[in-house]
C-alpha cells in the first residue's frame, strides 16, 4: 500500500503538475529536494506541518493559474480532498483556511 505522499506525487505527475520527486519536494511541500526520497525510505506519511504547506501550495497553484485543463483540475481537486481528509482523521485538523 502507498502513502499518502506517494499518491499525492502520483497523482500531480499524472496530470503534468510536477515533474520529479524533488520538485514536488521543493515546490509543494516546501522541502529539501531529499524529503520525498527521505520520506519513503523511513517509510513515514505527511507529518502535520509537510500537508498543511502542501495543501496551501495547492491552493496557491490553483489561484494563480487560470489556465488548467480538466485532468489537471480534477488532479489538485483529489489531492486537496486527500489531504484535507489526512488532516481530519490523523491530526484532528478540522480546516485549513487561507
Amino acid at each position: 500500500m502507498s502513502t499518502l505522499i506517494e499518491r499525492t506525487y502520483y497523482i500531480l505527475k499524472q496530470a503534468e503538475l510536477t515533474t520529479t520527486r524533488q520538485a514536488f519536494s521543493r515546490d509543494y511541500v516546501g522541502k529539501n529536494q531529499n524529503w520525498f526520497a527521505y520520506q519513503t525510505h523511513m517509510k513515514r506519511d505527511f507529518p502535520l506541518t509537510a500537508a498543511i504547506q502542501c495543501l496551501h501550495s495547492l491552493r496557491l497553484v490553483r489561484e494563480r493559474d487560470a489556465a488548467f485543463d480538466l485532468v489537471q483540475l480534477c488532479a489538485l481537486s483529489e489531492v486537496e480532498h486527500l489531504l484535507l481528509k489526512h488532516l481530519n482523521e490523523e491530526h484532528w485538523v478540522a480546516e485549513v483556511v487561507a
